[in-house]
């Protein structure tokens, strides 16, 4: 695969050196990509066209808070690292901005100040009135029109130095600012040269001023004054000066300086233009000058005037030199020479301290804060400068540099340092590189340039030369300086950029700051309150000149230079710098113009290269070891090292071993190469791909012909089988035509012959079920009434019996009665005997009489039956007889063949009904035995019964005789007292007369004396301990049927499967047996719970089985619809219900019902199963099994999720391939294309795995959908997020490979075995899918916005479009991404958006967690459930009786 043509910080290119930057930059430059990275330092390319969308508010929020790096190289990257630095460290920051004249660097530093402003006011209350902010960046302006000027290369160059310190309160905020500047170019004022200009503010002035400030001023037009009129360029392009000049006046109403201070200042700079007209030519008769003309002579007047002074003090001290002597003080005229020089020095003292003056201005105004610890100085200076003619203001900004230079290299180094020992290589041997010998040749004290030149101007005798052999003599043991050849005042000086030759035919008057006390004298003494102010008498001790006391005081701007350099360094010293270097592309200030050698030469002396080869010192090549092997990859020897984890640095190591390469270091995350290393390694790589495509086309044309061939030979095949295949077609169909009259005759007859034979059948059926009914109802009248003969004798002879046993006993008893009282206690047990076998014989007639009502029915319904079958009989002999008789009819009418056919179907139909009857008779008999039989073990059962009556009635004789024994033993022992008869015991010991037993009648009953209540009680007794003993064993039993249920789910439910229809038999078994068992009507049950227990342990031990979840997400799921189905509410039940439900478990489960219950349902019944009153655990268990099937449900998603997330960062990138060839695929187009990596394999198996398992476990359709709905709507959310959000994946190689994967799940989900994921899952693709149908689109820039959200992509916001048209590029073929005209439409929507409150954020919100609800409009009608299918029941119910319901129809149940 292609790599990218540029890179955004060419530290991280392949080649490291000057072509490979200059070509970097160049390429993008080219696609208006201004901002690049080397390491930290931002490289800006002045672009010279509007670029204002890489400025506005919607990029500053972009850049707010983000990390350097993460998004592209910026300006505003840059002020935000900085401004964050300032606000986690506390420590002050500096951007220092640099380049040469036209680069765009006062620009840069003004966008750098807009955002720090921006960043610092954007969590401050809006309050009226100008912030400190606002009035920095307003006095641009101000400086701009007096410190800066046209030159050669740029119309609006700063001519001086500037530094501003934005200060921070604690809440970095800007609480204030302070402005320092450094050499102003005060020659520029006396002189420029063509077609440079002098600074802004002469020629504003002259063209903007008002008429009545002309008039006061004096002012011509800017052609009239010498110091303008040097050069013939009076107005610049695209500029009006008037205008400007309106702009200047409006800064300085900004900074605070009122309108007569603004008159005063202007009227100084117009006095600047008249002195510069004040001419003078030597005197011949003495040695003094004169006036050149009277215009000059005008001119001293003018600028008498407009500066308020004395025309005659002011003509004397330009004229003449006032010396000081012991004694007197003379006046020495001055040549025109001395004078004119003198005329310039005071224009640059006054232009000079006007410049100063606004400076403090402008810091009174903005406001320093004094309490700030921390400051962000943002350093606008000149660049390194080299041209035909360098002089001394060229010496002073070189020297500069070279300060600026020394500390970008150390601070180059320490990065570099900190990245080695982070990657933890070694790097001890690597050389700082320094320039500090340079800096020590100009600025050593004792015998350095600056000394010497200080040295030199001291010397009123001094000249150019001399100074300049001063140089050659005192520095010529130093490397850095060198001599020309062909000249005697020039010097070189070896820079860090470069060899610079510098004529120092000016350099000692340059440097010599002369202010003449006379000049001070007089503008102090004057009525100008400007000037008054600027040049107040102080104390400066003056330097000697000569014997006498000069007038004029000597100050060194070298050295003034020096102090205020070494102040800046010690400032930038104490913070953190960040640096930016301006270059410009092209001498003419054009757009899209490049001139390679131009910007090589600035990327020269910007210190850009000399901080590449402080990279190239160490290890200029550096790459991710991820990277590395995709590219490098296939030089490995061992080529399975790269698919292993944790072999990658074995794999790194053949690599490099392999390319025979020295010098390498491998870190924790990247590969370190020393210089030309990587080109050695591109040179092997492209070797290996060379001849693998020379393999690849071989293999490819060799498949080409081959497939030629194989279809020829096909197409000859397919025409001679066509032919054979038409000529047996035809004789095929012939024969078919034969075969098939016969097959028609053949099947009418045959069903002609069956309708017969189906007619006589039934009415033969008719007739035996009449003829076996009658004789069935024969046989059992008899049998009822041999049975009720029986019956009655039986019970005759048993009441005959039992009542004379019954006396005898009476009799017995009474005379055991008469003789003591123990026989009392055995009558008592006699008669609770008797009354026990009274309740017994009452209870067997009870159920005999049950029995015969039970017969009377049966007998009914059979007469009843019998009528009817009476009934069918005449019927069918009637349709029988005009049957016969229209068939005779049909016969007589048939040909003779047919009616001996018919004859003989008449002959067999005779011999079967002949077998017929012969059947039926045979029948008839075994139905006779089979009823003796029944008959004769129903008489036996009731012999049996009799003779076990007779046997209980034997032993009741044996123990009543054994008792009569007993009391015959104790009577014979016993003698009767008749002095007791009247005691305790008389009555019952006395013998019984009519009269005692009345007496025995009223008198009240003995405790020992049985009556028919005490009986009564006693039965009821055993009755209630039986049916206690019963509903125990029943219990059990129960508790016994239920571990086996629970057993069975807990441990081997998977075994159960599935009915024919689809239906789970476990759902079915559980409620088959819930419904057996009635849990459905109880108020109190715990089996519920145990259920869900058993449910919860056997999903805990499957895990997150994918077999496991759907086989009880369905049973869950149809257990559910049943009792969905079959369950209702007593809730409409009578009043009367309702009033006696009074109980605490009825008012809940009515509460609970209403709660629950719909008004109307339209769920289908379950067939065989009636609607069941259900209580409130019914209810609460059907809640419970709905919040399982929801837990289940996003079990099973969120394992799908868990399985795909890893994949998707594979699935938006094209896989690069580490091995020496390509995998490739032919598109249906037949273009070949990169085969679909591992991640959307993985994908699709999961999703292929997730549908088998559900088809597997018959999972409702409705559900699945709903389940892939989801699932596909969160891969669309993440790959779409994610394809956003990088660069790199948003080209048009990735975008048709994400094509493929898209149309790869289509194809799947298409398949009829994939019916389950449905079309509406395939739709929650869209977003993706109009995201990349954008990015392989052709044509983009001749699209407009309209037929991009209306047809191509309507689904996507404005924020995503304009996302990705921006982050857009074609790896492929390089076609540009949608014109600027639609970038722009889509950011005016954006703004409009943002004007509306509408979100700004480009992602999409993942909605596909949501908590799946059973509630949702599921088709319940779609989902059939069916008891009565094929049920295959597990060995476990089989082998138990207690489940032999389960095998029954649920309306058998």
């Amino acid at each position: 695969m292609r790599e990218r043509a540029t890179a955004e910080d060419m530290v991280k290119l392949n080649h490291l050196h000057e072509p490979g930057v200059l070509e970097n930059l160049r390429a993008r430059y080219a696609t208006d990509d201004i901002y690049t990275y080397t390491g930290s330092i931002l490289i800006a390319v002045n672009p010279f066209k509007d670029v204002g969308h890489l400025y506005d508010e919607h990029m500053m929020s972009m850049y707010r808070g983000a990390r350097l790096g993460d998004l592209s190289p910026h300006v505003y990257a840059t002020a935000d690292a900085a401004y964050e630095a300032l606000r986690t460290e506390g420590v002050s920051q500096s951007v220092l901005v640099s380049g040469e004249s036209g680069a765009g660097k006062t620009e840069t530093a003004k966008l750098l100040m807009r955002y720090i402003a921006h960043r610092s006011s954007s969590d401050e209350d809006a309050g009226g009135g100008r912030t400190t902010q606002d009035k920095v960046l307003e006095s641009n302006p101000l400086l701009e029109a007096f410190g800066n000027a046209k030159t050669v290369r740029n119309d609006n160059s700063s001519r001086f130095g500037k530094y501003v310190e934005l200060q921070f309160d604690s809440k970095y905020r800007i609480s204030g600012a302070a402005i320092r500047t450094y050499l102003l170019e005060r020659s520029r004022v006396v002189k420029t040269s063509d077609p440079e200009r002098n600074f802004h503010i002469f020629y504003q002035l002259c063209a903007g001023a008002e008429e009545s400030d002309r008039e006061t001023w004096r002012l011509k037009d800017a052609s009239a004054y010498n110091y303008t009129n040097q050069s013939a360029c009076f107005d610049l392009d695209g500029l009006d000066n008037s205008e400007e000049y309106r702009r200047t006046t409006n800064a300085m109403d900004v900074v605070g300086i009122t309108k007569a201070e603004q008159k005063s200042i202007m009227s100084v700079v117009a006095g600047i233009l008249h002195l510069g007209n004040i001419c003078f030519i030597d005197n011949t008769d003495d040695e003094g000058c004169d006036f050149a003309s009277d215009a000059a002579k005008g001119a001293l007047v003018d600028c008498a005037a407009v500066l308020k002074l004395d025309a005659e003090k002011l003509e004397r001290s330009l004229r003449t030199r006032r010396i000081v002597l012991a004694d007197e003080v003379i006046h020495k005229p001055l040549s025109a020479a001395a004078a004119t020089h003198s005329r310039d020095a005071l224009a640059k003292s006054l232009y000079s301290k006007l410049f100063d003056s606004l400076v403090d201005r402008i810091n009174i105004s903005i406001g320093q804060d004094a309490t700030s610890k921390a400051f962000i100085g943002v350093l606008d200076i000149y660049g390194f400068e080299s041209f035909a003619v360098n002089s001394f203001e060229q010496f002073c900004i070189n020297f500069a540099n070279e300060k600026l230079q020394q500390h970008f290299n150390q601070h180059v180094f320490k990065m570099e340092q900190e990245e080695y020992e982070r990657e933890g290589i070694d790097w001890s041997y690597i050389e700082f590189i320094d320039n500090q010998d340079m800096l020590d040749v100009i600025e050593r004290r004792s015998n350095g340039i600056i000394s010497l030149l200080d040295e030199s101007c001291m010397l009123a005798s001094s000249t150019d030369e001399q100074f300049a052999q001063k140089l050659y003599t005192g520095l010529k043991d130093e490397q850095r300086l060198s001599k020309p050849k062909l000249s005697q005042t020039a010097f070189t000086l070896s820079h860090y950029a470069g060899d610079v030759t510098y004529e120092s035919n000016t350099f000692l008057d340059k440097n010599k700051d002369f202010v003449i006390q006379e000049h001070e004298e007089i503008l102090a003494s004057g009525s100008h309150e400007e000037l008054v102010r600027m040049f107040a008498l102080g104390d400066d001790s003056s330097e000697t000149s000569g014997r006498g006391k000069s007038s004029t005081k000597f100050s060194s701007v070298s050295t003034r230079f020096k102090k205020q350099l070494g102040e800046l360094m010690s400032k930038l010293n104490a913070t953190e710098p960040h640096y930016i270097r301006c270059i410009k592309p092209n001498a003419a200030s054009k757009a899209s113009s490049f001139e390679g050698a131009n910007v090589l030469q600035q990327l020269r002396c910007g210190g850009v290269l000399e901080a590449i080869r402080i990279s190239c010192a160490g290890y200029p090549s550096r790459k991710p070891i991820e990277i590395f092997l995709a590219r490098f990859g296939l030089l490995a020897p061992q080529a399975a090292a790269l698919y292993f984890e944790g072999r990658e640095r074995e794999a790194l190591e053949g690599i490099l071993q392999a390319a025979n390469v020295d010098g390498w270091q491998i870190g924790k995350t990247q590969v370190f190469l020393r210089s030309g290393q990587m080109a050695i390694l591109d040179v092997l790589r492209l070797n290996k791909l060379n001849k693998a495509a020379i393999e690849i086309q071989s293999r490819a044309r060799a498949f080409v012909k081959r497939k030629q061939f194989t279809e020829l030979r096909s197409a000859s095949i397919k025409v001679a089988a066509a032919a054979r295949g038409m000529l047996a077609r035809k004789r095929v169909r012939s024969i078919r035509e034969q075969i098939a009259a016969v097959r028609i005759q053949t099947a009418f007859r045959a069903i002609r012959a069956r309708v017969q034979f189906e007619r006589t059948k039934d009415a033969v059926q008719k007739i035996q079920a009449i003829v076996r009914g009658a004789r069935a109802r024969r046989i059992l009248r008899q049998t009822r009434a041999t049975e009720i003969t029986t019956n009655k004798a039986a019970t005759c002879i048993q009441s005959h019996w039992k009542a004379k046993v019954a006396r005898k006993e009476f009799k017995v008893a009474k005379a055991r009665a008469r003789e003591t009282g123990a026989l009392l206690e055995a009558k008592s047990s006699l008669e609770q005997q008797l009354e026990s076998e009274r309740a017994r014989t009452a209870m067997e007639q009870r159920a005999r009489q049950d029995e015969n009502a039970r017969h009377a029915s049966m007998e009914q319904e059979l007469r009843a039956r019998m009528e009817t079958l009476e009934k069918e009989l005449a019927i069918a002999r009637e349709s029988v007889h005009g049957i016969v008789e229209s068939r005779v009819s049909e016969v007589t009418s048939q040909k003779d063949g047919e009616i001996n056919v018919l004859r003989q179907s008449l002959v067999e139909r005779d011999a079967k009904l002949a077998e017929l009857q012969e059947w039926k008779a045979t029948r008839e008999a075994h139905e006779k035995i089979e009823l003796n039989s029944k008959l004769r073990q129903e008489n036996d059962s009731l012999q049996q019964e009799r003779t076990d009556l007779e046997r209980v009635v034997n032993q009741l004789r044996t123990e009543m005789s054994e008792m009569e024994k007993e009391n015959a033993t104790m009577k014979s022992q016993c003698s009767p007292s008749p002095v007791r008869t009247g005691g305790r015991f008389a009555s019952i010991l006395s013998p019984m007369s009519p009269m005692d037993g009345l007496d025995t009648l009223e008198s009240p009953r003995t405790p020992d004396t049985p009556n028919s209540e005490d009986v009564e009680a006693a039965l009821e007794r055993e009755q209630a301990e039986l049916d206690a003993r019963k509903l125990k064993l029943e219990q059990v039993r129960s508790h016994m049927e239920y571990a086996v249920l629970l057993n069975f789910i807990e441990k081997d439910a998977r075994d159960a499967g599935f009915m024919e229809n689809g239906t789970p038999v476990l759902a079915c078994i559980i409620f088959r047996c819930l419904l057996k068992w009635g849990t459905f009507e109880l108020d109190r049950t715990s089996l519920f719970d145990k259920i869900m227990d058993a449910i919860n342990i056997s999903l805990e031990d499957a895990g997150e089985d994918y077999a496991a979840l759907t086989y009880w997400l369905t049973n869950a799921f149809i257990l559910l619809q049943l009792l969905q189905r079959t369950l209702k509410t007593t809730a409409s039940g009578s009043k009367e219900n309702r009033r006696k439900s009074g109980g605490l478990f009825d008012r809940l489960n009515s509460r609970f019902v209403r709660a629950t219950t719909p008004v109307s349902t339209s769920s289908p019944g379950v067939k065989g199963v009636s609607h069941i009153d259900a209580k409130y655990p019914a209810f609460l268990f059907k809640q419970q099994l709905a919040a399982l099937v929801e837990k289940i449900y996003g079990t099973l998603r969120d394992r799908v999720k868990k399985d795909v997330t890893p994949q998707f960062a594979t699935c938006i990138q094209a896989p690069r391939q580490r091995s020496g060839t390509a995998t490739l695929a032919r598109s249906a187009s037949g273009v070949l294309r990169p085969e679909l990596g591992q991640g959307w394999m993985r994908i699709l198996d999961t999703l292929d795995e997730t549908v088998k398992a559900m088809a597997l476990n018959n999972v409702p359709q409705a559900l699945s959908k709903r389940f892939f709905v989801q699932v596909f709507c969160f891969i669309n959310v993440q790959m779409f997020n994610a394809l956003l959000l990088r660069r790199e994946c948003c080209s048009f190689s990735n975008g048709e490979y994400i094509k493929m994967g898209l149309s790869l799940f289509d194809s799947w989900a298409r398949k009829p075995q994939n019916e389950a994921v449905g079309e509406d899952s395939l739709d929650e693709l869209r977003f993706i899918r109009q995201a990349v149908n954008l990015l392989v689109i052709h044509q983009k820039p001749q699209k407009t916005l309209n037929e991009i959200t209306l047809e191509l992509c309507p689904q996507l916001s404005i924020q995503q479009l304009y996302r990705i048209s921006t982050m857009y590029w074609d790896d492929k073929y390089g076609t540009e991404s949608v014109n600027a005209e639609v970038l722009s439409e889509m950011r005016i929507r954006m703004k409009e958006d943002n004007s509306s409150h509408a979100s700004n954020s480009f992602l999409l919100d993942d909605d596909s967690s949501v908590q799946f609800s059973i509630d949702e409009n599921l088709d319940a009608q779609a989902i059939s459930i069916q008891l009565d299918g094929g049920f295959g029941l597990p060995g476990t119910f089989l082998e138990n009786p207690s489940f032999a319901f389960l095998l029954a129809r649920p309306s058998e149940q």
